[in-house]
């Protein structure tokens, strides 16, 4: 058996996944366990092997819920302009990952697509980036966290105003005399 399998968090979540995967089969998507031994990841509580599910479809949990776990749905695609057309009729996504060259059709992901984070040529990099801010906008989390963006964004900080003793606010309030007149032509001149 393989030693590289991670085990899936707690029974409740594995039985998520395979919730998930089982779905995808019954919906007509080819489920491939890929690696090492994929066989024998099972042999061990919660193990489950990378699995690729081929020609995942919309009306699926795998592309309308957050796996969290080994599973890669691949959706096929014609052209670039098709993929971010797909990208753009769902949701806001936490990541978007390109991999390719650097290219007119990178520049184009980039510059048409709303997500969280983009990485490009790598998938769990960008979460480990201490100084890159990490987050979702819209359903997939709202901020940031790492960096001065992290901590900004997780302080809460409160902003206090104290008046001092000496003030002449009571100016800028009714009944307006001639103080508050003068006050206006300065400004507005």
């Amino acid at each position: 058996m393989s030693e590289d399998y991670t085990s899936i968090v707690n029974e409740r979540h594995y039985h998520r996944l395979q919730s998930l995967l089982d779905e995808a089969r019954a919906k007509g998507a080819k489920v491939i366990e890929v690696g090492e031994k994929p066989e024998t990841a099972a042999g061990r509580p919660h193990t489950m092997a990378p699995t690729v599910v081929v020609d995942a479809t919309r009306d699926m949990g795998l592309l309308s819920e957050e796996i969290f776990g080994p599973i890669l749905p691949v959706v096929p695609y014609e052209g670039i302009e098709s993929a971010i057309s797909y990208v753009n009729s769902a949701p806001r996504h936490l990541a978007l990952y390109y991999f390719g060259r650097n290219n007119e059709d990178r520049q184009k992901v980039l510059e048409r697509t709303t997500s969280g984070n983009v990485t490009i040529n790598d998938t769990m990099l960008h979460f480990a980036q201490d100084d890159l801010p990490f987050g979702g906008v819209g359903p997939s989390g709202m901020g940031a966290y790492h960096g001065i963006e992290g901590f900004k964004s997780l302080s809460h900080a409160k902003g206090i105003f104290e008046q001092s003793n000496l003030n002449f606010g009571w100016t800028l309030h009714p009944p307006y005399g001639r103080i508050f007149g003068f006050i206006t032509q300065f400004l507005l001149r």
